[in-house]
């Protein structure tokens, strides 16, 4: 049988509150191969940017596991991006450096970052914006700096 590209097996995540636990996934399995398409479908609070965050490697499961390409997904990945439902740019750092925020997080090569910074900004439209602040943008701008973001690696 083929290594799944994600696969997660009894997976939990339960978030401590003022009013005690709140479980957010709970026993979910899932497989998922390479070229096949999975849709996460449900109502608010049901998990989905969850599972999201623990797949990007941004938050750490409560139990059970899960794996990408048949490795532990232990923290954030070079080769796993994401883009947050708000843009959560920060307000103090350029569009540039906002999109360039993965890139000197993981220790990359900063020049090759730059410019390919400088790439995803002219196909999101945004190249002249580069040297802006967030405050200064739409809201719609402020979301394709975040796509930049999330596909920089």
């Amino acid at each position: 049988m083929n290594t799944a590209l994600l696969e997660a097996t009894d997976l939990a995540v339960t978030y401590a509150s003022s009013r005690g636990p709140v479980v957010a996934l709970h026993g979910l399995n899932a497989r998922l191969g390479a070229g096949e398409f999975l849709s996460v479908l449900g109502p608010s609070g049901c998990g989905k940017s969850t599972l999201l965050k623990v797949v990007a490697g941004l938050l750490a499961p409560s139990g059970g596991s899960i794996t990408l390409e048949g490795a532990s997904i232990t923290g954030p990945r070079p080769d796993v991006g994401i883009v947050f439902q708000q843009p959560t740019l920060l307000p103090w750092q350029t569009v540039l450096d906002n999109v360039l925020l993965p890139i000197r997080t993981l220790g990359m090569d900063e020049v090759a970052g730059r410019n390919r910074a400088l790439e995803l900004l002219e196909l999101v439209g945004l190249a002249k914006f580069a040297s802006h602040y967030p405050n200064e943008l739409s809201g719609g701008m402020q979301q394709r700096v975040g796509i930049a973001r999330g596909i920089i690696q």
